[in-house]
């Protein structure tokens, strides 16, 4: 993806392991980033910290619904962010064992088959992302 024309950038992103405990889950993972880009550092991109937080909380709420939080099994949640705070207080060069945590700040049972969380997320202390999100059971 790029804003410009025939000027990629790829980054890959390589999970080593989630680790959940209560209402927090780390994710750790190495990545790898390539762009024909003029002067484009190599960095973790926020636009991957904000899908790798989707991952984290489908896997810490499949684990707190009690259901297999096999990410090769059948969806089992929608995931659908309602408001989404980012904050960049630099960029991580980091290739290697980075680590991206969630914690649910609130849970509230909306319905039999919805949930609504808030919570926040750090990557390296450094992407710092905040937000609600609706999740469904499917």
């Amino acid at each position: 993806f790029n804003i410009l024309n025939d000027r990629t950038v790829n980054e890959k992103l390589t999970f080593k392991k989630f680790i959940i405990k209560d209402n927090r889950i780390e994710s750790y993972f190495d990545r790898e980033y390539k762009t024909n880009m003029i002067k484009s550092p190599d960095h973790y991109i926020f636009l991957s910290a904000l899908v790798n937080l989707q991952k984290m909380i489908y896997l810490l709420m499949c684990n707190k619904l009690d259901f297999p939080s096999d990410l090769n099994d059948k969806e089992r949640l929608k995931i659908w962010p309602i408001s989404v705070d980012v904050k960049m207080n630099g960029l991580i060069r980091k290739k290697s064992n980075l680590m991206q945590d969630f914690e649910i700040d609130s849970l509230e049972k909306i319905s039999p088959t919805k949930y609504h969380i808030s919570g926040r997320s750090s990557s390296e202390s450094t992407v710092l992302i905040k937000g609600t999100a609706l999740v469904y059971l499917v």
